[in-house]
């Protein structure tokens, strides 16, 4: 977040919004301490060969051990699900596809 003049923001405080909420309330609930940080690459994460571990961003970090939790708006695709578990969903972007109606031909 941006901070107010004269403010001088560090550690989790840096950072606001929805993921940060929930996190917050994730840990009270728990009673841990947590830090919050960017993945180094900025990515969620895809199968990458050229990545120790074979897959780049939040995923990668999940799977080499460099983070033990990713909390973000991440699509739950099959080739991740199969190298890490994911929560239930908490949000929805109501992602659809739309196609044309074909037109009924009049018979003859």
């Amino acid at each position: 977040r941006t901070p107010e003049k004269g403010e001088n923001l560090t550690g989790n405080d840096r950072f606001e919004g929805y993921c940060k909420d929930l996190a917050d309330l994730i840990a009270k609930r728990l009673g841990i301490n947590y830090e919050l940080r960017i993945v180094k690459d900025g990515q969620y994460g895809a199968e990458n060969p050229e990545v120790k571990g074979g897959w780049d961003g939040m995923v990668g970090e999940l799977i080499r051990k460099e983070a033990d939790m990713a909390i973000a708006p991440m699509t739950i695709t099959s080739e991740r699900e199969r190298v890490i578990d994911f929560s239930k969903p908490f949000m929805s972007l109501g992602i659809s596809i739309m196609i044309k109606k074909p037109v009924k031909q009049k018979p003859g």
